[in-house]
């Protein structure tokens, strides 16, 4: 039995971060396809900032917990039974660090190629990447949607 109690204990926290990642990501597609994107924003806890409080200084610490949501949420959405775009993941991964009272930065972005525009979404934690970061660089922020520690879930 003693076997069985450790087991149980190292999986207490994993098991249930594959589970939250995938409701998540399930709360932020149904908010995206049903609801305005005002109510949307409401939902997860996000408020528009100007882009002149972006964070431009150094790196804030890096908790685990933020590198422990990023690759649950990339785990979770390239196996998840609908399609899980770059705004979802962005609010689910929202959803999951404000729960664990972590800041959290969604950078909204556009481009244009071949005069046809591109949308993209991204989030940051402390200034470290979350969802979505590599495929940023090419793209112009237009809006940052913030949730700090204050908010709880």
């Amino acid at each position: 039995m003693t076997g069985l109690r450790y087991t149980l204990r190292q999986w207490r926290g994993r098991v249930g971060l594959p589970v939250e990642a995938m409701v998540c990501l399930a709360l932020a597609r149904l908010a995206c396809l049903v609801m305005p994107f005002r109510l949307a924003l409401r939902l997860v806890g996000l408020r528009p900032v100007p882009q002149s409080a972006d964070r431009t200084g150094p790196l804030g610490p890096l908790d685990p917990r933020i590198s422990a949501v990023a690759g649950m949420i990339a785990r979770m959405a390239a196996r998840a039974p609908f399609r899980a775009v770059c705004l979802q993941q962005s609010f689910a991964a929202a959803l999951m660090l404000r729960r664990r009272g972590l800041p959290v930065d969604v950078h909204l972005g556009v481009r244009r190629e071949n005069g046809v525009f591109a949308a993209h979404a991204w989030s940051l934690s402390n200034g470290h990447p979350v969802t979505g970061v590599p495929e940023a660089g090419v793209y112009q922020t237009v809006a940052i949607l913030r949730a700090g520690q204050e908010h709880e879930c």
